[in-house]
């Protein structure tokens, strides 16, 4: 009986052992491969993207002061909170037409009274906000499979990163290693350039401003536009007098020399009726 317990116990320990040996080299693996295969923590919100669009229509001489003044209050909040991408402005002395854009990335906490800043100065300046449009895209997924792949592409580096520095194995193994750790290095700076993008876009909202506006609407305004139009065709005229001269020039030397040529006949003819 005795001899039955004990082998009974060494059949259980010899179990255990393989079931530890085996749980051992499970845990192995997952601790080689298991980082990329596993899932992303939950985003704790729903990660948007905004973006607006504002356009206004004022008198031309109104455009650029209105544009200076809305830049200026962008950057009375700080570079952290907003930024000015862009400005444009074009004037176009001969039809009396102004157009200006303005671009603007805005902290999204602040875009929308941020906004009202802008329409009091356009408005306060006599204009007015011909269009208004909001954009919302949702980027979680992207986020979620952006910080996924960071952290993957994180894990498997420092992984390598030990297995080069502990130096065992083979040189071709080393080498190997080496080059892969670089091309690892490689993918994880473009997953947390992505990353930086995605958190920008979440973080900081774009506004783009375009302004619109014909001739001032002054006193001498129609003078302006006349003394323009009577320019443009005096202009057109002269044009069509050049083309018309060019296009007869020759002609008029044919002629030139058809009307000598018949002169000189004609005398030579009278010379010799008068012998």
């Amino acid at each position: 009986m005795r001899w039955l317990v004990l082998g009974a116990a060494c059949v259980a320990l010899a179990g255990c052992g393989q079931r530890h040996d085996a749980g051992s080299m499970k845990m192995n693996a997952l601790d080689i491969a298991g980082a990329p295969n596993a899932p992303p923590p939950a985003v704790s919100a729903p990660q948007i993207a905004y973006s607006y669009g504002l356009s206004y229509t004022l008198d031309a001489d109104d455009i650029a002061p209105v544009q200076a003044r809305q830049v200026a209050l962008c950057r009375q909040l700080g570079s952290a909170r907003c930024l000015v991408v862009k400005t444009d402005l074009n004037r176009d002395d001969a039809s009396g037409t102004t157009t200006a854009q303005t671009a603007l990335v805005v902290d999204a906490r602040l875009a929308a009274a941020f906004q009202g800043q802008l329409d009091a100065a356009a408005t306060g300046a006599g204009g007015t906000v011909s269009a208004r449009h909001v954009t919302a895209e949702d980027v979680t997924k992207q986020v979620i499979d952006t910080d996924a792949r960071v952290r993957a592409k994180q894990a498997l580096a420092d992984r390598l990163f030990r297995l080069i520095g502990s130096a065992n194995g083979k040189v071709g193994d080393l080498v190997q290693a080496e080059k892969a750790f670089a091309d690892t290095q490689a993918e994880l700076e473009a997953a947390r350039g992505e990353q930086a993008e995605l958190r920008r876009r979440v973080a900081m909202s774009e506004i783009n401003i375009d302004y619109a506006a014909t001739a001032s609407r002054g006193s001498l305004a129609p003078v302006r536009l006349a003394v323009h139009g009577a320019g443009e065709t005096l202009a057109i005229s002269l044009a069509a007098l050049l083309t018309f001269a060019v296009a007869v020039f020759p002609w008029m030397l044919v002629v030139a020399a058809l009307l000598w040529v018949g002169r000189r006949l004609g005398w030579r003819l009278r010379f010799w009726r008068r012998r």
